[in-house]
């Protein structure tokens, strides 16, 4: 259960670097399954469930993501916390 927590942190993290961008684009799959070190299928995996908790909007197959306030304040709210 820690190591989904750290991995839905870690994707989190991957989505808010995007926000420093003047226009900030949907995150690809591959580039997030490259930084987490996990299959597309776990990745995309992840990002359902992360989607589905509200934490992220994803495409209906799981190919783009971008973080949402909810996953922003979850997020700072566990940077803080740690």
């Amino acid at each position: 259960m820690k190591k989904m927590k750290e991995t839905r942190l870690r994707v989190l993290g991957i989505l808010s670097e995007n926000l420093k961008n003047p226009q900030p684009q949907v995150v690809g799959i591959e580039k997030i399954a490259d930084e987490l070190q996990l299959s597309i299928a776990q990745t995309r995996q992840l990002l359902l469930i992360m989607a589905e908790a509200g934490e992220i909007e994803s495409d209906m197959e799981g190919q783009y993501s971008l973080i949402t306030p909810a996953g922003l304040f979850w997020l700072t709210s566990m940077q803080e916390g740690a």
